[in-house]
């Protein structure tokens, strides 16, 4: 079953409300707090009373029903749900996850085409809501339209730079379905950086560190092969002015040179990646093509390298692909990187809408 997200009831109530004499919103909100305790304690019929009790005293506020509803999901009573929800619909205010909690229902009922559409609702009101493009998106993969919710995926990103899910599902497609894994790598890494700590980091974290074993190949000494991307081919025209090469052919060429210093080892893992990456951005920026193709990521690894922390990074990001060289290496270098985790906790790399990376940016 989809995870659903449980809602936080959030009702701004101005100062003038709390009057002596309660109003009739203060003593509705009152009640739908108790009402969720309720609810989270799994007295779910007394906390549906309660909230229809807030509803009269503020019929006009959204939240009421919509807890109404998601108590009758926590029943398995879809019908009763999905009948709350609809009314919800009907509020001129409301929130996108009005729609995501419809849609899920609809989709648990074994109706996609009506939880799509129902997301669709939802994206005509909220075009940057990053959890109904996400829940899109599932629905079509579930439908086998994978490119489709590929497209679905990356607008949410595009769209919804902060909200970490689309992220998730479009770095496993890629890495796993696509002979592009270039991008799965570096949405995946985004990923990791903005939902630290999860089962899904560790997912991510096991997914970059096998991505990059497998497109990294050594061959002798002195050769060595590199397969992020497939797409090295580009159309050239007479015509063709300020012709840019695509990002994919200067990135493995770049990759292809810092990978022949580590070609004597005989299996790559995280020390080897650490040095290849630190490696690829001393070279990146070098040759200026951090100009040429800005990238939010590398510029982050750069200022890593710059306060020296890049390599336990490194051993951070890729900590679950191999768990024994990074609890060897942390037996060494305790100190070090303990230092790093103080300063990255109070550090996250910044993403938001001025501060993004997306892969058309480059189209």
């Amino acid at each position: 079953m989809r995870q659903i997200v449980i809602s936080i009831l959030i009702i701004t109530l101005s100062l003038n409300s709390f009057s002596q004499e309660k109003s009739d919103k203060v003593i509705a909100y009152e009640k739908a707090v108790k009402a969720i305790k309720l609810m989270d304690n799994g007295d779910i019929d007394k906390s549906i009373k309660m909230l229809r009790e807030s509803q009269q005293l503020d019929p006009e506020n959204y939240n009421y029903p919509y807890e109404t509803a998601y108590a009758y999901y926590l029943k398995n009573d879809y019908k009763k749900a999905i009948q709350e929800l609809e009314k919800v619909l009907t509020y001129k205010e409301n929130s996108d996850q009005c729609y995501t909690l419809l849609g899920n229902i609809w989709d648990m009922e074994r109706e996609p085409e009506k939880a799509i559409a129902i997301y669709n609702q939802g994206l005509e009101k909220f075009p940057n809501s990053g959890r109904l493009h996400f829940e899109k998106g599932n629905v079509l993969e579930v439908l086998k339209k994978y490119d489709e919710a590929l497209n679905i995926w990356e607008e949410g990103i595009l769209r919804n730079p902060p909200y970490p899910s689309n992220y998730h599902t479009a770095s496993i497609y890629f890495c796993k379905y696509t002979t592009e894994k270039i991008w799965g790598i570096l949405y995946g890494e985004l990923f990791a950086n903005i939902e630290r700590g999860s089962k899904k980091t560790e997912e991510i974290s096991k997914l970059l560190y096998e991505t990059y074993q497998s497109a990294i190949t050594i061959k002798s000494d002195t050769e060595v092969g590199v397969s992020f991307s497939k797409a090295a081919q580009f159309p050239i025209s007479e015509k063709a002015d300020n012709l840019q090469i695509p990002f994919s052919i200067p990135y493995e060429m770049t990759m292809a040179l810092s990978v022949i210093p580590e070609a004597n080892e005989n299996e790559l893992g995280i020390k080897s990646f650490s040095n290849i990456r630190t490696a690829f951005i001393t070279e990146w920026y070098d040759k200026n093509r951090n100009t040429e193709y800005p990238n939010i990521l590398f510029d982050w690894h750069k200022k890593l390298i710059d306060l020296e922390h890049f390599e336990s990074y490194n051993y951070w990001l890729f900590m679950k692909g191999n768990e024994k060289e990074f609890e060897e290496w942390y037996n060494q270098n305790s100190e070090q990187f303990d230092k790093f985790i103080e300063w990255f906790s109070s550090n996250p790399m910044k993403i938001n809408d001025e501060n993004k990376f997306h892969r058309t940016q480059y189209e």
